[in-house]
């Protein structure tokens, strides 16, 4: 059992086992094993049906748990006597043991269930005969005044482990069990039919379970993984990870997760990695009212992330009756390595990338590095590569940082001309050479492979804007806005595009919702410094110089050396008219690396410091010659 606590919880639940199993293996091992192929799936389909979970698989058992005790023996009688009629097909028919009780558990992370009750579920299925379903004496008092149950009182028997405990053998009315079946099935149509409407999830972060709890970069990796290939589905809205990863460890229940994210369903799970063996359990859960719709758990070797990844992903699209058009299947979870040392090295420094400081994207550098090393040949991990050189030479201005993210990105491409990703590695590349009409071409080819990506529009748009473009980059801002409704940064530079155009009505309104959307953000996420920062300019263009200052000393607070916080903050001091504090900041901003290029010449935020000789001498050190 492991050692962290575990939350605890009354149920019903019950423990079935195929009867004359082990002979059979000896005699006709295949037989044997189309007996438990049987049992999963008539155990899949009929605790689903009554409104149940299935625990765990066994070899031969399985452990089930239901929200009621009448659902569990009703789901046991239907199992009990339709495993009899199906089992024949393995050669010879077989009945099943099932004992039901009720009792305390106490729930694992990964969904597995421990306790005296799961002990007492198993000891009295040990003592039944083939064929009978046996409850205890807690399960017949809850049960015994209810219409259609028949019962044969065994009398007391001491269970090892449990004591002494009195056991009664269950059996349905014909007509009434026909009735349970029906009136199961049209309850199971209403939930499919509402499983249908839903078109939002939220994917959460996957809890790491393993030994040394050193495993979060696998965990959220995985999880990410999922997510991306769910935000390809046309119709269905899945947050950005940002969105989703801000509940880690939170103890709110499913239907408040729900209501913050704006989302009909979640889907959380865990990862227990240890060696070369991986447990992922999940489960997708309705947010409004935290039932679950789908789960199942995965026991694999590691090797076989990638398809239990495409398999998690694809079961929850199927339980959502949505499915692929031929275009989304060909972008859906296309794995560029099977090398797993090189996966791992990759998932590290994407998590390090996320945090995007400028230490923490110099060891996701490091992480790249070890991943094409250990695959050459792994296009996601060169173009991963790529991006953290852009953004390196963006704090230092390292010529080297320049002429490593081109050629990262070019191998990404060579290895994968359909990669959006590396389209858009490529075209950052080329923005920071001042290549605009080169990486405009990236950027359009990134589009065109995948039209879901958000980065290559949010991306696409900050090039153009820099280039001077800022009609187009505005439009871009707004579809990188419609590919990701919940992202706070292509309204916050949406908002500054208008301005710059002299749309102000419509730049307000995207103000406006840039700084609800952000103060939204920043309940889930209050050390976020980039929030703070862009929203004290949204703010300050809305004439709110309260809170715009106010978010404005928190940004330089949580990051009182990043370039781009110091920047954001200079702008904020020019609308103040606070010209000579303003050119101080920018001062900062130069010294802490700051690398904005072109952009502070189309930056509307300094239009009062133009002609402004000492603002002329900077914009000649930050922008390129």
């Amino acid at each position: 059992m492991p050692k962290n606590s575990l939350s605890h919880h009354l149920a019903a639940l019950w423990f079935a086992d195929i009867a004359g199993y082990s002979a059979r293996v000896v005699e006709d091992e295949r037989g044997a094993l189309q007996l438990v192929e049987i049992l999963q799936g008539l155990s899949r389909s009929t605790v689903q049906l009554y409104e149940g979970r299935v625990v765990k698989f066994l070899g031969d058992a399985v452990l089930a748990e239901f929200p009621s005790t009448e659902m569990a023996v009703r789901a046991a009688a239907v199992l009990s006597k339709e495993y009899a009629k199906q089992s024949a097909k393995s050669g010879r028919a077989h009945d099943l043991r099932i004992g039901v009780h009720l009792g305390d558990v106490a729930v694992d992370a990964d969904g597995d269930l421990y306790g005296d009750g799961v002990n007492a579920a198993a000891r009295i299925e040990a003592a039944v005969d083939p064929g009978q379903v046996v409850i205890s004496e807690d399960v017949w008092r809850q049960i015994r005044g209810r219409e259609g149950f028949r019962f044969e009182r065994l009398g007391n028997r001491s269970l090892k482990g449990v004591g002494s405990i009195d056991l009664y053998v269950v059996t349905l009315d014909e007509a009434l069990a026909t009735t349970s079946v029906s009136n199961a099935e049209e309850k199971s149509q209403r939930s499919k039919q509402r499983k249908e409407k839903i078109r939002s999830i939220a994917v959460l972060p996957f809890a790491d379970l393993s030994a040394e709890h050193d495993q979060e970069h696998f965990s959220d990796g995985v999880a990410e993984e999922i997510l991306n290939a769910l935000s390809k589905v046309g119709g269905l809205h899945v947050p950005a990870r940002t969105s989703c990863f801000a509940f880690r460890g939170a103890t709110l229940d499913a239907r408040e997760i729900g209501k913050r994210l704006g989302v009909e369903t979640l889907l959380d799970g865990s990862i227990r990695k240890a060696g070369k063996r991986v447990r992922i359990s999940v489960q997708l859960v309705d947010a409004s009212n935290g039932y679950q719709l789908w789960s199942e758990r995965f026991d694999r070797e590691i090797e076989d992330i990638f398809a239990i990844q495409d398999e998690i992903a694809r079961s929850v699209l199927e339980s959502l009756g949505l499915a692929l058009t031929e275009r989304e299947e060909f972008r859906f979870l296309k794995p560029t390595t099977t090398n797993i040392e090189a996966y791992e090295a990759y998932l590290r420094g994407r998590k390090l990338y996320h945090k995007w400081t400028r230490q923490s994207v110099e060891f996701a550098r490091q992480m790249f590095e070890r991943a094409v090393r250990i695959d050459a040949g792994f296009a996601a991990a060169w173009a991963g590569l790529a991006n953290a050189h852009v953004d390196l030479f963006r704090w230092g201005r390292n010529p080297r940082d320049l002429e490593e993210a081109q050629r990262a990105s070019e191998h990404a491409l060579k290895l994968n001309p359909n990669s959006a990703e590396a389209h858009v590695s490529a075209g950052q590349a080329l923005a920071i050479q001042r290549r605009f009409a080169e990486a405009a071409i990236a950027f359009e080819r990134a589009i065109e492979e995948d039209p879901t990506l958000f980065e290559a529009y949010y991306l696409y748009g900050r090039v153009l804007f820099e280039s001077g473009d800022t009609e187009k980059s505005a439009k871009l801002f707004e579809k990188a806005r419609h590919v990701r409704p919940d992202d706070y940064q292509s309204q916050c530079l949406l908002g500054l595009a208008l301005t710059q155009l002299g749309r102000l009505e419509e730049a307000r309104h995207t103000d406006q919702v840039a700084v609800e959307s952000i103060e939204k953000y920043l309940e889930l996420n209050p050390d976020e410094a980039r929030a703070y920062s862009l929203g004290a300019n949204s703010a300050m263009r809305l004439g709110d110089k309260v809170l715009s200052k106010r978010w404005s000393e928190q940004a330089i607070e949580l990051a009182p050396n990043d370039p781009l916080v110091l920047y954001n903050a200079a702008c904020n001091l020019a609308l103040l008219g606070e010209s000579e504090h303003a050119l101080d900041g920018l001062e900062r901003a130069l010294e802490a690396g700051v690398s904005v290029g072109d952009w502070i010449q189309h930056d509307p935020d300094f239009k009062s410091l133009r002609s402004h000789p000492r603002f002329q001498a900077i914009v000649k050190r930050i922008a390129p010659t």
